[in-house]
């Protein structure tokens, strides 16, 4: 995998508490991003990806780089056990495209520079963007 992003978790968190999806769509655009792998008991094709819930809402899990990612799974090794985790590595439309409808994007969870976007303002940034 790439180095980590360079992804101002700063400017995208001021993008946030100002509700600006367009600074926030250039924020998350041009950047790279590490979802976590989920096994599938089915044998398919398609990748799942993390998701979390927090305050009754659900997000999913994304992290700007390799790095954020391994301290999320050190962590957090009560919900992988002795699993052997596994990511992939995506660019800023194709994260949008794995966040489903009425999901928020968390990133970089339960480390420094967290930032968390609800499900509204996600789909502001999908319309901003022509997405959805």
């Amino acid at each position: 995998m790439p180095a980590d992003s360079d992804l101002n978790t700063n400017e995208c968190r001021t993008a946030i508490e100002q509700r600006d999806a367009a600074q926030l769509a250039d924020c998350l655009m041009p950047h790279s991003y590490v979802l976590i792998h989920l096994r599938d008991d089915e044998e398919t094709d398609a990748l799942g990806a993390l998701t979390a819930e927090m305050e009754g809402s659900p997000y999913l899990v994304a992290f700007t780089g390799e790095t954020q990612a391994g301290e999320f799974v050190e962590l957090r090794s009560d919900l992988f056990g002795d699993d052997e985790v596994g990511g992939f590595l995506v660019d800023g439309e194709t994260l949008l495209d794995y966040v489903a409808d009425g999901y928020g994007l968390l990133l970089n969870p339960d480390l420094k520079g967290m930032c968390r976007v609800d499900a509204e303002l996600i789909c502001d940034v999908l319309d901003e963007l022509n997405l959805d």
